[in-house]
């Protein structure tokens, strides 16, 4: 009788795990920003630890996971920067030291600058030119380098004393641009994307104080500068001139605690990380705040000392979740979005909170 009870028990979740895990788990959670019953803004799409979350997995493998939980851990040990390129997501690990690459459309990871010429040490900063040069910055060993596909050093920026420290990076297609965030140096460099030296930013009202990061406006070309210790982003348009400056320390929604990503959507929407708040605030071009996401926690949508973050040219939203170890990848549902998916949008209208 108990070896009956026992497989029916079995034959029971066996059919549940069959019919329920249809979809990977980070794509089940239906969330967004604001909460109804306001229209929906952001949706959030899902997350990623590495090969973890995309490596094709047998049946009997799933099955065995989950009624004995899996033994493997996520690829990254303390991310830091994110970039995305095709279907490819790409985030800095400063505990691996390496460029950890996640390929959605082929679930498959590998990694990039975890040897020979271009070997990196603690990379912090990571921008994709629209050739797809990686271009990654090392705070440790002091330069920023610019790979190819397939990992083989292309360009490598920085002479002795050049940078001091390295840390955020974007770029401007359009110019053929690199920006180089020093965070040490209180400046950020501006180079060619062959690494040709072409001006610096050193920043208006006072300078820097140990700047981050910088993001472009696709627009216009308007360059963003998240001055860390002023408690405030800088803002300058594509030639470096010094345009305005929004934010303030407080521990209010609106004003800066630890400012660390930041990021720009197609419609100039401004997104900056706050690793003390935990959460990403977002801000229209003058710096008034519109909407914040996430609180501290390790549900979809919460944080644990995010980090980095990127806007593609799709308006999709990757954080790096740092003490999660994971990216969280979010959506703008812009007029433009509606109407390119108006089927997925009904999906996001009635939707629950998800539990912390």
């Amino acid at each position: 009788m108990a070896n009956k009870v026992k497989s029916a028990a079995y034959l029971f979740l066996f059919t549940i795990f069959f019919s329920a895990c249809v979809a990977t788990p980070h794509q089940e959670v239906k969330l967004v920003y604001p909460l109804p019953p306001q229209e929906p803004r952001i949706a959030f799409l899902g997350s990623y630890r590495g090969e973890i979350d995309v490596k094709k997995k047998s049946a009997m493998e799933g099955f065995l996971g989950f009624l004995f939980g899996s033994a493997e851990r996520p690829d990254l040990q303390k991310p830091y920067g994110v970039a995305s390129f095709g279907d490819k997501i790409y985030v800095t690990d400063t505990g691996s030291g390496e460029v950890l690459v996640i390929d959605v459309k082929e679930r498959k990871v590998h990694h990039i600058g975890d040897g020979g010429s271009g070997k990196l040490a603690v990379p912090i900063g990571i921008a994709i030119a629209a050739d797809g040069t990686i271009f990654v910055a090392d705070a440790k060993l002091k330069r920023v380098f610019g790979y190819d596909q397939t990992g083989k050093v292309k360009v490598a920026i920085g002479q002795k004393d050049e940078l001091k420290n390295p840390a955020g990076l974007a770029i401007n297609n359009e110019l053929g641009r690199l920006y180089v965030v020093d965070s040490h140096g209180n400046a950020v460099h501006v180079y060619s994307t062959k690494g040709e030296p072409l001006f610096q930013l050193l920043g208006g009202e006072g300078g820097f104080l140990f700047p981050s990061n910088v993001a472009v406006d696709r627009r216009n070309g308007n360059v963003y500068v998240v001055d860390s210790q002023n408690f405030r982003v800088q803002v300058f348009d594509k030639d470096g001139k010094f345009l305005r400056t929004f934010g303030k320390i407080g521990d209010v929604p609106g004003t800066f605690s630890r400012p660390k990503g930041i990021g720009i959507d197609s419609e100039g929407h401004v997104y900056v990380v706050d690793a003390a708040f935990n959460n990403v605030q977002i801000f229209d071009e003058q710096g008034q705040l519109l909407l914040f996401i996430g609180a501290e926690g390790r549900a979809p949508g919460y944080f644990q000392l995010p980090a980095g973050m990127y806007v593609d040219e799709k308006d999709r939203i990757y954080v790096v979740d740092s003490f999660n170890f994971r990216v969280q990848v979010f959506q703008y549902l812009s007029d433009r979005w509606k109407k390119e998916h108006p089927e997925e949008y009904k999906k996001y209208i009635l939707t629950e909170p998800a539990a912390k």
